[in-house]
């Protein structure tokens, strides 16, 4: 399959699953945020994926010498992008909704560039300046939202302490592209790299649970209380993991994130049209939307 279109697929997939998790919220604990299932049903299908691809294919799954640094970063990807990453987002999701909380995360490219630029020795070239006054107007325009549509009380104390985390979801989401981008010139197979990034969010979630003395109760919990939006969520997500790091095996990741930059976009029409009794869209917010994306594109355009 091209590198494009699966970064397409992906992009879609994790539009969805956002979607979903939204829905899902409503029925779930509102100390997890439907983290833990999500984790759970993501870790089995893709491991359970990994090994018949290993029946089918009994070539090594580790590719190039430099294998052992590829597992690092990819972990790595998986305890600060995915575990930190979206235990904030997906706080953030429920306090500010879906639309809004993507919008956010999408300054992660730029979080990834300033990383890069400080550690890897890139230099700002004048898209990357154009792609972050884009995406900056995008949240600028968010806050004019909330003037204006302040009878909804768009700066509640809620909303605040969404915004709040859901600019920590940036930085974890930033941190983990980078290390993604670290490890993206060493093949892998991207079965076994998604596998590794979901598997290490997850144990690290298990560990943190373990610590805190609830990881019996979470498991009870969703054991007996099933909801089937967040694990059609979990598959999605499963599904856009996967795609992903198949994109990335078969194209450049400028071009990766390029595509999947356009997610706010997807995501404000798939929400305006079909969850309208959950999220707010307003002429704000899609513009805001169409700013953000435009700004990741031209992030991505090297």
């Amino acid at each position: 399959m091209p590198g494009e279109l699966s970064a397409l697929l992906a992009t879609v997939c994790y539009a969805l699953s956002n979607m979903f998790l939204r829905r899902g919220q409503e029925k779930t604990l509102p100390s997890d945020n439907g983290l833990f299932p999500i984790l759970a049903i993501g870790g089995i299908i893709l491991t359970v994926n990994l090994i018949f691809d290993g029946i089918d294919d009994p070539a090594p799954l580790l590719i190039g010498e430099g294998w052992v640094k590829n597992v690092f970063f990819c972990m790595s990807a998986g305890i600060v992008g995915t575990f930190l990453g979206r235990l904030a987002l997906y706080a953030a999701i429920r306090r500010i909704g879906a639309i809004r909380g993507i919008i956010f995360i999408a300054m992660a490219p730029v979080v990834t560039l300033m990383i890069a630029i400080s550690v890897l020795g890139e230099r700002l070239s004048l898209l990357d300046v154009i792609g972050i006054a884009l995406l900056a107007s995008g949240i600028a325009i968010l806050v004019v939202e909330g003037i204006a549509y302040s009878d909804r009380n768009m700066f509640s104390k809620v909303v605040r302490s969404g915004t709040v985390v859901a600019v920590v979801a940036t930085l974890c989401q930033g941190i983990g592209y980078s290390f993604r981008k670290l490890g993206s010139g060493i093949p892998i197979d991207p079965i076994f790299a998604a596998a590794l990034d979901t598997l290490a969010a997850l144990f690290g979630y298990i560990l943190v649970l373990v610590m805190m003395g609830k990881l019996r109760f979470y498991i009870q919990y969703y054991l007996t209380h099933i909801n089937l939006w967040l694990v059609a969520s979990g598959f999605l997500n499963a599904a856009a993991v996967f795609l992903f790091f198949e994109a990335v095996s078969e194209t450049n990741v400028s071009v990766v994130s390029m595509i999947t930059g356009s997610q706010p976009v997807v995501i404000a029409l798939l929400c305006g049209v079909f969850m309208r009794d959950l999220e707010r869209l307003t002429r704000f917010t899609i513009m805001s939307s169409i700013f953000v994306t435009l700004g990741v594109v031209m992030l991505g355009l090297k």
